[in-house]
């Protein structure tokens, strides 16, 4: 979202990317020890163990027409040459594996702890075998669903799934977010429901798989029908997160806009102003992979939190001159490319949305992205997920001095 927001909890090491280099010189005496033939053995193992250690990391160094205060945006091939292939790798080998009934593959796509939105509940699985021994509803291999029990899910014996479609929203050297849509049909080939995800995928240590996901299923008969209700809710909720920074008002920055209860973020690293305001492509690294155990953050809000949320105003308004962008004076979520609500239901809809900035007199600024999930629960539209945010523009890469 904007700049100002805190995580409270996070699981496993966090978000914050640690490097972990192999050291050479140590390898090499070690190996001196084991005579020529051993060194040489020990030294090619080295080598090897070197070689996959760059391998989990993406190539990071500064392409050209980079700015030393900007971010990696999407005209840079860095933002997609390796990382979508990758993503869109790992989401059809969960599709297949999906269609296949075979939970254990699935799990190899996915990175732990993983979150999901079962309906507009916010589910963490901590471990492989924790899924393996109770999976979300979403992939649930059990033909006799029942609903509130633990062998919920959506399948009947006999059942097949029919691909509609992946979609590639924004991207950066180490997440992509996505979108996958499928048709179950029964055994005789007539339609029983609709599934419509969204996924984040990343790279955390050199695997990519797929962090967090939401997914809506309809009955068949009910695919068409617009909520037009729950569009122009999640709709809102963005611009009032943006307006609160416009008025100052650090009431409104999360207190009506966040849902209550356990919400999930997975933090992609790409909109770090404050990072780039220092120079020197600060920024890339808050692009690493190699140390980064996962990317999820979980945390579980009351409205007395959200309320005492606090923002520094006057620091985000002071980023955009120390980056050479001028007066910041507008942040609008309607912009380019933000506002496309992707699929909505009765509870929940999921959405590609975020904010365009600009400066007082209009100027262009920059534009920042995320998949957001909005839930509807107990009479309150709220954002409970938000995925990837990115910087997909930003127009201090065209600025020199």
């Amino acid at each position: 979202m904007a700049a100002g927001e805190k995580q409270t909890e996070v699981l496993g090491q966090g978000s914050e990317p640690q490097t972990d280099r192999r050291n050479f010189i140590k390898s090499a005496a070690a190996a001196g020890l084991l005579g020529t033939a051993g060194a040489v053995s020990a030294l090619g193992r080295s080598a090897q163990a070197a070689q996959h250690a760059e391998k989990r990391e993406p190539d990071l160094r500064p392409p050209a027409g980079l700015s030393p205060r900007g971010i990696p945006d999407l005209r840079f091939p860095m933002c997609y040459k390796e990382s979508v292939p990758a993503a869109v790798n790992v989401l059809t080998q969960y599709f297949a594996a999906l269609g296949e009934r075979d939970l254990k593959k699935m799990t190899d796509a996915l990175h732990f702890p993983f979150g999901t939105f079962e309906r507009t509940e916010a589910v963490v699985v901590h471990t492989q075998d924790e899924l393996m021994a109770h999976p979300p509803a979403s992939m649930n291999m059990t033909e006799r669903p029942e609903r509130f029990t633990d062998h919920d899910g959506y399948l009947k014996p006999g059942c097949y799934d029919v691909l509609d479609g992946i979609e590639i929203f924004n991207s950066n050297p180490v997440a992509v977010n996505l979108s996958l849509n499928y048709n179950r049909y029964n055994s005789e080939g007539y339609k029983l429901l609709r599934c419509e995800g969204i996924y984040c995928v990343t790279n955390n240590e050199g695997k990519w798989a797929i962090q967090g996901m939401s997914t809506i299923f309809t009955p068949a008969h009910m695919a068409q029908v617009a909520y037009k209700d729950s569009i122009v809710a999640a709709r809102r909720l963005r611009q009032d997160h943006c307006l609160a920074y416009m008025n100052n008002d650090q009431k409104g920055v999360w207190g009506p806009i966040r849902q209550l209860g356990l919400n999930l973020s997975v933090d992609a690293g790409g909109a770090s102003w404050e990072v780039a305001a220092q120079g020197h492509y600060a920024a890339l690294e808050r692009l690493r992979a190699d140390g980064v155990k996962t990317r999820l953050n979980a945390t579980t809000y009351t409205q007395e939190m959200l309320d005492n949320t606090r923002v520094d105003f006057e620091s985000y308004r002071a980023l955009w001159p120390q980056l050479g962008l001028g007066n910041w004076g507008w942040d609008l979520a309607d912009g380019p490319p933000g506002g496309r609500i992707l699929h909505a239901s009765v509870e929940k809809v999921h959405a590609f949305q975020g904010a365009s900035r600009y400066t007082t007199c209009g100027e262009y600024i920059n534009d920042s992205v995320e998949m957001d999930v909005i839930t509807y629960t107990k009479g309150r539209w709220g954002i409970a997920g938000l995925f990837g945010y990115m910087t997909t523009h930003d127009r201090a890469n065209d600025v020199r001095g």
